[in-house]
């Protein structure tokens, strides 16, 4: 037979692609060549096996389930190796062995690193919005608001990083934690309801419980929230603060479509309507923007709320097409 032939045998077996009948025809051609040729061919086929980008990802599986697989070829070999002076096959099973590995390991890392997926959801101005989460948790989202969570999500971290507001209603799992960021407070749940508040413009990041049990991280603090706390953190310093909320009875009241002030300034108030409606917001006095106001609007349209604004202040208002002009009555 020819020496193609020969290096075509070694090859296959290397690979675990040869057959019992290969095997014994390159067992009887072993003699007839070199230990150098032997040697070369082996390091040669090592350096091409090392190119695993070269093997298909279905080819590497193959290689693997095939070497891992020939114990009885093995044994043959052993058997062989004690009755003949021939080439070292137990130097050729460890080298086997090695591809094996080499191959095994490359799976692993070709199925480890699939590109990580991030994945947005969200509430323009003006909207709300739902979903169901891969683990069969359910967000609902404020206006202005979304959320970012991996396609690792529900594999190996149940995290979600929030901007804006949303209520989350929590599937358990022991397992896997949930766990919302917003911008420095972390808030961790296995089976709960509760609602982060995390917009930008605003000094605070509160979290707020309805349900359950969380707790509530910042760098510096950590606590456990019971039904009706709030955590509160301060944006600038980080600090957080808890305690119950204003009003146990309106814990959330934006998924009831209302909308509760607590000493609120017409500054914040107009954040507010801006998000809620899809407005812009413009005052022709600076110092009306102080103004505070304190109470509960059921439903809550937009005209209502201007109205409630006109009504317990000095302060006039007018509509023109999505802008609103807040004005200092005379």
């Amino acid at each position: 037979m020819s020496d193609k032939h020969y290096k075509e045998l070694l090859e296959k077996f290397l690979s675990g692609d040869s057959s019992f009948e290969e095997n014994k025809q390159l067992d009887a051609l072993l003699g007839e060549h070199p230990d150098a040729e032997f040697d070369d061919l082996c390091k040669n086929l090592w350096d091409s096996a090392s190119a695993a980008d070269n093997l298909s990802n279905s080819r590497k599986l193959k290689m693997k389930d095939n070497l891992l697989s020939r114990v009885s070829v093995e044994e043959d070999c052993e058997r062989r190796i004690k009755h003949s002076g021939k080439k070292n096959w137990s130097w050729v099973f460890s080298f086997a062995a090695v591809i094996a590995v080499f191959i095994l390991g490359g799976a692993l890392v070709y199925m480890n690193t699939q590109p990580v997926l991030e994945y947005e959801v969200l509430a323009e101005r003006g909207q709300k919005s739902s979903l169901i989460l891969p683990d069969g948790s359910r967000v609902w989202l404020n206006s202005d608001s979304r959320i970012c969570y991996s396609s690792d999500f529900n594999k190996k971290n149940r995290n979600i990083v929030l901007e804006g507001e949303a209520y989350f209603e929590v599937a358990k799992n022991k397992k896997i934690p949930f766990i919302v960021k917003a911008s420095g407070l972390d808030v961790t749940a296995v089976g709960t309801q509760f609602n982060v508040r995390n917009y930008p413009k605003e000094s605070t990041v509160c979290a707020t419980l309805v349900e359950g049990r969380v707790l509530a991280c910042t760098k510096g603090q950590s606590a456990y929230l019971d039904f009706g706390e709030e955590a509160v953190m301060e944006r600038s310093s980080g600090a957080m603060s808890t305690g119950l909320a204003a009003d146990l009875n309106h814990l959330v009241p934006w998924r009831s479509s209302e909308i509760l002030f607590s000493d609120h300034s017409l500054a914040q108030l107009s954040e507010i309507l801006s998000r809620m409606y899809n407005v812009d917001v413009c005052f022709e006095s600076d110092e009306i923007k102080d103004y505070k106001y304190t109470g509960l609007v059921r439903n809550n349209s937009l005209h209502n709320v201007l109205e409630l604004v006109s009504n317990t202040s000095p302060v006039n208002y007018e509509l023109k097409g999505n802008i609103i002009v807040f004005s200092e009555s005379n």
